[in-house]
């Protein structure tokens, strides 16, 4: 009977969507509960982010990995034991009663996420029509948006009238009906045997930590502390050991010969800049909600789905678009809108009123949705088909360095007003006055890092599909 529905487009499409709805709705399911999990657990606002950071410092150093991984075994085999792993660290996750376990669960989680999300784009010219990659992108990337919007609500709702606990038990029933169909419905693609760059692995993932932690931790510790400046020098030496082994093993983790492809390092550098600003808003206005605005969890919770409703509603729009004219032309529109989005929520305060509020987070969303898939078109379409693996893992990996960046960057800016009036506290020292100035500081530095996008992508030029 399963045999039956093999090769089923719509099936198909709707498999890969659910890999990246679970990707996203993981994420923004815990943004709204980290004021309530930072009191349970005791700890900083600022400590309480690794519970994003790690997700993020796993998905951004082996996306690229299990996209190689996936040319080498197989595609469906790397997606279906994705899904079983994020599962089981799911189940662990909401057993969790230390925060330390929490943390090992959300690396086991985020594996298991980075297996199935980290090929999702590069399954979408796998497996569908050539003729509609901008359309069914548009799709996946708008599903995903969909998670992103349910999160918070879901997030909202679960931990105000159950437990926190159980925002992890909600992946557990629909990974296992990705498993199903995704067994059902996927053929097993050509195996291009090779190795893996272990080594070049192990560095990009301790650069990546060692630079995030510098990042986040610098106000507890001090700037000019012995393990912050140990983290940076450890973080500048294990890059520059990654560029040298990948410029002599066999077999890259990261062919420099692509990243040497002038479109597509401008592409992807923007990407990470891009990205900054709706990481450090999903993680930055839950406090702002709570905390200046005084509204419950799951009210925040809804507040928070606006930006997704946007990604919703314009991301197919966007991804049609980029079917008729140059995709960078609409990335361009979207990283336009991105600095106007930006500059608004700087000036959210504690008078501001529902109505503007809704206004920017909306412009905001929307900035997103014009500007993701676009540009992973872009990076697609620009990438010779050898490299479309690699190329779909490059894309999610830069989105998630931005991530890691805006989380830490802006997380950063926002604590220092904090830090610099009271010192290390905990959320519930927080003032409404305390969090609207670190708000506008970490905004002010998000719509400059959207202008760099900006500018990136003005530089590129859109040349004919490669295949």
């Amino acid at each position: 009977m399963l045999e039956s529905l093999r090769d089923n487009q719509k099936l198909t499409l709707l498999v890969i969507s659910l890999a990246s709805f679970m990707s996203f709705l993981d994420i923004s399911i815990v943004n709204v509960s980290l004021p309530t999990m930072a009191k349970y657990f005791g700890v900083t606002t600022n400590t309480i982010l690794w519970t994003i950071l790690i997700y993020i410092i796993v998905l951004s150093s082996f996306l690229i990995v299990f996209g190689k991984l996936a040319q080498q075994k197989g595609f469906k085999k790397v997606f279906l034991t994705g899904f079983l792993v994020f599962i089981t660290g799911s189940a662990l996750c909401a057993i969790s009663t230390q925060f330390h376990e929490l943390i090992i669960f959300r690396l086991m989680q985020a594996v298991g996420a980075t297996m199935f999300s980290g090929i999702a784009a590069a399954m979408v010219l796998q497996y569908l029509p050539e003729n509609k990659r901008g359309r069914n992108l548009g799709i996946v990337t708008t599903i995903g948006s969909l998670g992103l919007a349910l999160g918070p609500l879901l997030g909202g709702f679960i931990t105000e009238y159950i437990n926190f606990h159980w925002i992890f038990f909600i992946n557990v029933p629909i990974g296992i009906i990705g498993i199903i169909l995704g067994y059902a419905v996927l053929h097993e693609t050509d195996k291009h045997p090779g190795s893996l760059d272990i080594p070049g692995v192990v560095m990009i993932f301790i650069a990546q930590s060692t630079l995030i932690f510098a990042l986040n931790k610098g106000l507890d510790y001090g700037w000019t502390s012995t393990i912050i400046l140990g983290s940076l020098v450890c973080s500048v030496i294990f890059w520059a050991l990654f560029v040298f082994q990948e410029s002599r093993a066999p077999e890259p983790l990261i062919d420099l010969n692509f990243l040497k492809m002038r479109e597509i390092s401008l592409a992807s550098a923007a990407n990470v800049f891009s990205n900054m600003p709706f990481a450090g808003a999903v993680v930055l206005l839950p406090f702002y909600f709570e905390v200046v605005k005084g509204m419950s969890t799951s009210y925040s919770g809804m507040m928070l789905t606006l930006m997704p409703i946007a990604i919703i509603i314009v991301g197919p729009l966007a991804g049609v678009l980029s079917d008729k004219i140059a995709p960078n032309r609409v990335t361009l529109m979207g990283a336009a809108i991105g600095v106007i989005g930006c500059l608004v929520l700087s000036t959210f305060n504690p008078s501001s009123s529902l109505i503007y509020i809704a206004i920017g987070l909306l412009i905001l969303g929307a900035s997103v949705a014009t500007f993701n898939p676009p540009n992973t078109k872009f990076i697609l379409s620009e990438s010779p088909s050898k490299y479309r693996g690699i190329a779909s893992g490059l894309v999610n990996t830069s989105n998630m360095i931005g991530n890691g960046f805006g989380t830490g960057i802006l997380g950063t800016a926002a604590a220092m007003v904090v830090y610099t009036t009271v010192g290390p506290s905990t959320s519930d020292k927080l003032t409404p006055a305390l969090v609207s100035q670190g708000l506008h500081n970490a905004f002010i530095i998000g719509a400059l890092a959207m202008g760099v996008a900006l500018v990136l992508i003005a530089m590129t030029r859109y040349k004919k599909s490669v295949d």
